[in-house]
């Protein structure tokens, strides 16, 4: 027997554009008050020759490889209570399905069922019918493409027709700092013949305000159901200053919301009722996921035509399968 369920999970990860948000009321950090959605467009080409955005400008497009951490995928009976400052989220009618404290690093592969982890890592959920979904990850997502377009591009010193990305001489490339265009921050490699290298991107904010302050809770606006995205560190809580001042996040300046750094930030966390109920039964065998990254990462321009600045993150999908 197999049961198709759709958990649309939009991580939106790193925006250098001024988004437009809605807010609404929101009593605690438990869950978000701030609600977003994909704000960038989608490359003209996508998945052959792509045309360049303008200069200053963002669109989307399909990587190569896309590199990913699970940590632990639990379903729940009922919506979760989110994180908060001081107290991880409630797993009370949960039941934990996969967990691996070290991570298990798993490689996204458009529309295809991939392995997670060992058989060790799994647990047999109680039979029952299950509404929300409950995913932990890393917070450190690795990418390695290698596009042609159809004019020449710049990575400021080198051209070509194809750019590649390379590895970042700043190593792993935290979040917002990527809105100051420098050649010290770039991953990205236009010269002719250039082998594509693993860049490796890691979140330290699910989006920013047009004061710069970031957020650390986000509810994404998905096609069929919300998800509600959380910054973690490690002891599975929000950074303490979550929420001092305005909720869900963290002014501009203050330890937590500056460029070039990890903040302590090790997990991203997704809680997402599920568009179609999860039924486990004595005939289901297991859980797969099935990835749609068509548009997982975003090429960025400086204020030059045809120069990249650099590499970006964008949010993807996948589906849960029971079998």
């Amino acid at each position: 027997m197999k049961v198709d369920i759709s958990i649309r999970v939009f991580l939106l990860l790193i925006f250098l554009s001024i988004l437009s948000i809605t807010f609404y009321a929101s009593v605690s950090n438990a869950q978000p008050g701030t609600t977003v959605t994909r704000n960038d467009p989608e490359c003209t080409g996508n998945g052959g020759t792509i045309t360049p955005a303008a200069a200053n400008n963002r669109c989307e497009f399909t990587p190569n490889a896309q590199k990913l951490t699970f940590y632990r995928l639990d379903l729940c009976t009922s919506r979760p209570t989110g994180p908060t400052t001081s107290a991880q989220v409630n797993r009370s009618s949960c039941s934990t399905f996969f967990k691996n404290d070290s991570g298990a690093e798993t490689e996204v592969k458009k529309g295809v069922g991939t392995a997670i982890g060992t058989a060790s890592d799994y647990t047999a959920l109680p039979y029952g019918t299950y509404t929300f979904g409950l995913v932990t990850m890393g917070s450190t997502f690795k990418f390695t493409t290698s596009q042609t377009f159809n004019a020449t591009m710049s990575d400021r010193s080198n051209s070509s027709t194809t750019c590649v990305t390379k590895v970042s001489s700043l190593g792993t490339i935290y979040g917002f700092e990527n809105r100051i265009n420098t050649a010290a921050k770039s991953n990205v490699d236009c010269t002719a013949g250039a082998t594509a290298a693993e860049t490796t991107i890691g979140v330290n904010t699910l989006t920013m305000d047009g004061d710069d302050d970031c957020y650390h809770a986000v509810t994404f606006q998905g096609t069929h159901v919300n998800i509600d995205a959380y910054l973690l560190e490690t002891d599975l809580t929000l950074l303490d200053g979550v929420g001092a001042t305005d909720a869900d996040q963290i002014k501009n300046g203050v330890a937590g919301c500056t460029g070039g750094a990890a903040h302590g930030i090790s997990r991203i966390i997704g809680v997402m009722p599920l568009a179609k109920a999860v039924k486990i039964t004595p005939q289901t065998s297991g859980l797969q996921i099935k990835y749609n990254n068509t548009r997982g990462l975003t090429k960025s321009m400086t204020g030059t035509t045809n120069m990249i600045g650099y590499f970006d993150s964008a949010f993807f999908d996948f589906d849960l399968i029971a079998k």
